[in-house]
């Protein structure tokens, strides 16, 4: 019994990857991080604008995430609900304004943690190549959770591939970590395209009126 309801949460996990608008949404949120860290070069540096664009950081990240889960969602209405249905993909959390502000002190706390080690160690060179490491733990954990979904473990492959081109690139910290989050936002985007337009073609849109 235990295995049986295993096996159907694997398959509703599979589902809710199924059409790659995941991986789209994610990698313009990538995208959007890249412009982030490359506009240090446009601001003025005997300014306060650049420590404030890095203080905004922690916002950045929180709305992000808010609006790429309703993005998904969205996108998922009008596409893959229509041709093969709604499953959900886990129980809805109670979203309360105490988790939202426990969220947003974690991921402060985590922006901050990375920026006082990067202070103490003097450089901050090594960030690309970290965030590539913790980006592929992340895509293996859902290949793990969701199995025969092997196109994420080449995304963890090349999270950690671009992560350690871009940490030796010789780049300033910030324009490496922009390069960083500009490829592997093209990487997410043109994988999502192509498991979004074989599923588009697998799965079309039923005939009006026929039996669902």
């Amino acid at each position: 019994m235990d295995h049986d309801f295993k096996a159907v949460q694997q398959r509703v996990r599979r589902y809710w990857f199924k059409d790659g608008i995941g991986e789209i949404v994610v990698g313009g949120l990538f995208l959007l991080l890249a412009l982030y860290f490359a506009g240090h070069r446009f601001l003025p540096a005997d300014t306060n604008a650049p420590l404030m664009l890095d203080g905004s950081l922690a916002l950045l990240l929180i709305f992000g995430i808010y609006f790429t889960r309703r993005l998904i969602n969205v996108f998922k209405t009008h596409i893959t609900y229509p041709r093969t249905g709604f499953v959900e993909y886990y129980p809805e959390a109670k979203d309360t304004l105490q988790t939202r502000v426990f969220i947003f002190f974690l991921v402060a706390g985590f922006v901050l943690l990375l920026v006082v080690f990067g202070r103490w160690v003097g450089t901050f060179v090594w960030l690309p190549g970290f965030i590539g490491f913790l980006s592929s733990v992340i895509l293996i954990v859902i290949r793990t959770r969701a199995i025969e979904l092997n196109r994420f473990y080449y995304l963890a492959a090349a999270s950690i591939i671009l992560g350690l081109i871009c940490s030796f690139s010789g780049l300033p910290a910030h324009y490496s970590l922009s390069l960083f989050y500009a490829l592997f936002g093209l990487v997410l985007i043109i994988l999502g395209v192509i498991v979004l337009a074989k599923y588009l073609r697998d799965n079309p849109l039923p005939a009006e009126g026929e039996d669902e």
